[in-house]
């Protein structure tokens, strides 16, 4: 039945259950005693409040401020939009559904809430747990009551904020243009299988469904969002998040710093994460995305495919872990870290990429790569112009993409190139490096070090300040200038064409290498190895050691050159005061262009193939030969055993002794000359030799004509060769000749020399003074107009002496001599059987026979013979020539010497010198036998005997064939 209030003042009334209740115009307080069912309530106006009773009560509601319910599942259904609704149900199933138009109702302990077309706003003032339905129109929905909600909503809801507790708000379709701020508390949201449109704030964990959801959020998050199938769309708040994100294909952040962890991988999604230090980690099993934004990137176990769509500044870090992962970066100037990523490609401006942790990655279009301490593998896809690949620490491998790069490279181990020209410039430390830059015309450029590294492909190379070691795989022609530092190159097998500049130590291998210097070197190595090699130096003072090396070329400088194991090499060091230092081993070398030569211990063969001046050569120990050039020399030659020259006018001056050396000088007016003494050389084809002040040996070893030597002080010794010879000798103390006709010729006084001329007709021409001169096998001995002293032995034949003014002494050896003499004062024979002629036309001379018969012929002077021992054969002269006697025995009776035309009345006179006083002469008639010396004649024999102790036996006996007709004179004997 229909209930009515008082309508002229405030009603506060318990009812029983109706089905209509009217209020007044007055604050009405009702308060239901029983449930309603259906009941129509309007209380009109004032402040009106309504007490449901326990039960379930369903009423239709309008003109109540405030609702109370009871311990029943209520349903109130409002009549008319209401404006500040205070509703309080206590059941749990409550449900209250407003009226169209616009509602602001604040409820609590409602399950459900249903709007209608109007603006509503509902408020739900303690914790909520249910559905809200609020129709069409601009709806807002507050729970910001309680410890949290957990809230079912249907997708007509325009605005919803939540409190700090936990809310769980579940969507049942599709919501577009929604707002939730869902505030403090670990709160849930979970969107409907449709196109969800929404602006969230204050949600921890976010569900969507199969739809294309566009979700915005505002303000700083953390938590799960899984946004489920579809594409998707998250846009982050400006204050940054921390999510762990699932089913998004896009999100966008915004100024913060986000954080999101992909759970699933993305195929073809876009994420920009805008302004901030943002971070980004991807699912495993693979991702393709586009970003921007996003300044750290974590990839899993998957292939990851990025295309950057904003140039990444300073500080941007992508490490994708593993699998096949790719990075495309964006147009502009890019700047990055990465890890784990196998592929990069650069856009149009200059990037820069540094990589860590190693591994393989394949770039294009970078113009800056930077690897970590790992072992780091790079292929280029594309040409680097100007770029710079920096692989730091670790084995790091390059691979250039075709067609010519220009780049720097630093930390490369290994470095490939391909087909195009390459300039590669290579810095920092490298242990053992292996860079090949393929086809082209490549240049290498190393700066830094030091760098070890084998190299191939390279067509021109330069270093820096470092010290390289390096080894060209392949042959090269081309340039090497590897500038500062301690630097070797080793040279690839096969021939290599190339000039070297900055240099220490050059090796090369088995083919014919052309190896010219860029510019000098100071204590450079160079070993050539096997072929056919030549180096050339440059102009300028060079110091250099070589092996390996057949042809050696100088230029202008002043060069110093060792040359280690040379065969028949070819050194021309140019102008210059060039210097050459040989080892100790065997060394042949032909020799243009060097001023001085220091050879070792081998036995070295040294060739000058161009007249030298003033040229200094030491050949060390072992074995040694020079070869002079055709045309004049003039050098001084240390320790050299065989010296060979040509056709010029040489003159050698030997720096050391020569104790068993061969000097054959060749045509050409040359000379020797010997500085040091204890020479023992075989000379020939040199015209003069001038001896030092040691002790000489000089074989004339091809035969001499006109040959000149002095010999110095010291004793020396001439030994002339086989045939016939002609020298003019001068400070030589013994001569030796052999079987040939010679001739030599004493250019000043000689004193106690010794001249054994062996066979053949040999003549001494004696110097100018006195001579003191013992001569063996000589013929002819001319004298000057000095006094000279001269002993002979051993000639063959008849020996001519003609020894000129001065007092001329002539002793003969032993052996028996035919001599004949001129020119000589005094002539002593030897104890062989002399036959000792005095010229016509000779002065008085004083001839001793010695021992042995002899035969004694003086000439036309008054000679004074003494025959000595033997039965001697003694013919004088026209002139008053003596014979004398000291000795019975020099003319014993048994053994009677002959003179020949002994003379009284030309003055010839006999003389026994320390015989006795005299003799009674008895003529024809026999000796008496009275005692006292006796002396006769015996005219049938023409004998003198005298009997000198009177027993009447003669002791002594003459015989004198070619007396005058008058018989022999006594008065011509004369005691002494």
């Amino acid at each position: 039945m229909p209930v009515v209030l008082s309508q002229s003042s405030p009603n506060s009334v318990s009812l029983a259950p109706f089905d209509r209740l009217t209020g007044g115009a007055h604050a009405d307080e009702v308060t239901v005693t029983g449930a309603l069912a259906d009941a129509i309530i309007d209380l009109g106006d004032g402040d009106d409040l309504l007490f449901l009773g326990n039960g379930t009560n369903s009423v239709f509601v309008q003109g109540v401020e405030t609702i109370w319910g009871g311990t029943g599942a209520d349903l109130v259904t409002l009549l008319a939009p209401v404006a500040n609704l205070w509703i309080a149900l206590k059941g749990s199933a409550d449900k209250l559904v407003l009226a169209d138009g616009s509602n602001l109702v604040r409820v609590t302990n409602i399950e459900t809430v249903i709007g209608g077309a109007g603006d509503d706003e509902v408020i739900a003032a303690a914790r909520m747990v249910g559905y809200v339905s609020l129709g069409a129109g601009q709806d807002r929905f507050t729970f910001s009551g309680g410890s949290g909600n957990e809230i079912t909503v249907a997708p007509d809801i325009e605005t919803m904020t939540g409190g700090n507790g936990t809310d769980i708000v579940t969507f049942t379709g599709p919501v577009t243009n929604t707002r939730l701020n869902l505030a403090g508390g670990a709160d849930r949201a979970t969107l409907s299988d449709g196109a969800d449109s929404i602006v969230i704030l204050g949600v921890e964990e976010l569900i969507a469904g199969g739809g294309d959801d566009t979700i915005i959020v505002e303000g700083a998050v953390t938590g799960v969002y899984d946004l489920g199938a579809g594409a998707d769309l998250l846009a982050l708040g400006a204050e940054g998040a921390s999510l762990t994100i699932s089913g998004a294909e896009t999100i966008l952040g915004g100024a913060g710093t986000d954080d999101i962890l992909l759970t699933t991988a993305v195929q073809g999604g876009r994420i920009a994460l805008g302004a901030g230090a943002d971070r980004l980690q991807l699912a495993s099993g693979g991702n393709r995305l586009a970003l921007s934004g996003v300044e750290t990137v974590l990839g899993g176990s998957g292939a990851d495919l990025l295309r950057i769509e904003a140039p990444l500044a300073a500080g941007a870090h992508y490490d994708l872990g593993a699998g096949a992962d790719s990075i495309a970066l964006a147009d502009g100037d890019n700047t990055l870290v990465v890890r784990g990523v196998e592929t990069i490609t650069g856009g149009t401006g200059p990037d820069r990429v540094t990589f860590q942790g190693g591994g393989s990655i394949v770039a294009s279009g970078i113009e800056t790569l930077i690897g970590g301490a790992g072992a780091d593998s790079v292929t280029l896809l594309t040409r680097m112009a100007d770029g710079l690949v920096d692989l730091g620490a670790g084995i790091d491998r390059l691979v250039l993409a075709p067609g010519g790069n220009t780049l720097r490279a630093n930390g490369t181990e290994t470095l490939i190139g391909s087909d195009g020209t390459d300039i590669v410039t290579l810095s920092g430390a490298i242990g053992d490096g292996f860079i090949d830059l393929g086809g082209g015309a490549d240049r290498l450029v190393i700066r830094g070090g030091p760098v070890t590294a084998r190299v191939a492909g390279v067509e021109t190379l330069e270093g820096g300040g470092g010290d390289e070691d390096l080894t060209l795989l392949d042959t090269i022609s081309g340039l090497v200038d590897l500038m500062g530092g301690q630097d070797r190159l080793r040279l690839a097998d096969g021939g290599n064409t190339l000039t070297v500049l900055g240099v220490e130590t050059l090796f090369g291998g088995s083919g014919a290498d052309v190896v010219t210097l860029g510019r000098s070197v100071q204590d450079a190595l160079v070993d050539l190895g096997a072929g056919n090699d030549q180096l050339t130096l440059v102009g300028g003072a060079n110091r250099i050691a070589v092996s390996g090396v057949e042809v050696l070329v100088g230029q202008a400088g002043h060069d110093e050159v060792t040359i280690q194991g040379a065969a028949n090499a070819l050194i021309a060091l140019g102008l210059g005061n060039d210097r050459l230092t040989l080892d100790d081993t065997s060394d042949s070398v032909r020799l243009r262009g060097v001023e001085m030569l220091w050879a070792g211990g081998g036995d070295d063969t040294v060739r000058l193939l161009d007249p030298v001046r003033d040229v200094w050569l030491h050949l060390g120990s072992g074995q040694d030969s020079v070869l002079l050039a055709d045309g004049a020399n003039r050098l001084t030659i240390v320790l050299a055993e065989t010296i060979t020259g040509a056709g010029g006018d040489d003159l050698v001056i030997l720096g050391s002794a020569m104790p068993d050396g061969v000097v054959n000088l060749g045509g050409g007016q040359d000379e020797l000359v010997l500085t040091r003494g204890g020479n023992r050389i075989a000379v020939s084809g040199v015209e003069l030799v001038t001896g030092s002040d040691g002790e000489d040996t000089i074989l004339l070893a091809g035969g001499a004509d006109g040959t000149v030597l002095n010999l110095g002080a010291g004793t020396d010794h001439l030994m002339l060769g086989s045939g016939t010879n002609r020298v003019t000798v001068s400070e030589v103390e013994r001569i030796t000749g052999q079987d040939g006709n010679d001739t030599v010729v004493l250019t000043r006084g000689a004193s106690d020399v010794v001249i054994d001329l062996g066979g053949g007709i040999d003549t001494v021409l004696l110097g100018p003074g006195a001579n003191a001169v013992t001569l063996i096998g000589v013929e002819s001995v001319v004298g000057g107009a000095g006094s000279d002293q001269v002993t002979l032995s051993g000639a063959g034949g008849t020996a001519s002496v003609s020894l000129g003014a001065g007092y001329d002494v002539l002793t003969l050896g032993d052996g028996g001599l035919r001599v004949i003499a001129s020119g000589v004062e005094k002539i002593r024979g030897g104890a062989g059987d002399d036959e000792i002629t005095l010229a016509a036309g000779s002065a008085g001379a004083v001839i001793e026979g010695g021992d042995g018969d002899d035969t004694l012929v003086g000439a036309d002077g008054a000679d004074q013979i003494f025959g000595g021992a033997g039965r001697d054969h003694l013919v004088g002269g026209r002139s008053a020539d003596l014979f004398m006697y000291t000795a019975i025995a020099q003319s014993s009776a048994a053994a009677p010497d002959t003179i020949v035309s002994f003379n009284a009345q030309e003055g010839d006179m006999l003389a026994f010198v320390g015989m006795g006083s005299g003799f009674r002469w008895r003529g024809a008639l026999p000796f008496t036998a009275a005692g006292g010396a006796e002396g006769r004649f015996d005219e049938a024999t023409t004998t003198l005997r005298i009997d000198f102790n009177g027993d009447g036996e003669a002791e002594m006996a003459f015989h004198l064939p070619g007396l005058p007709s008058t018989g022999f004179d006594p008065h011509s004997i004369i005691w002494a």
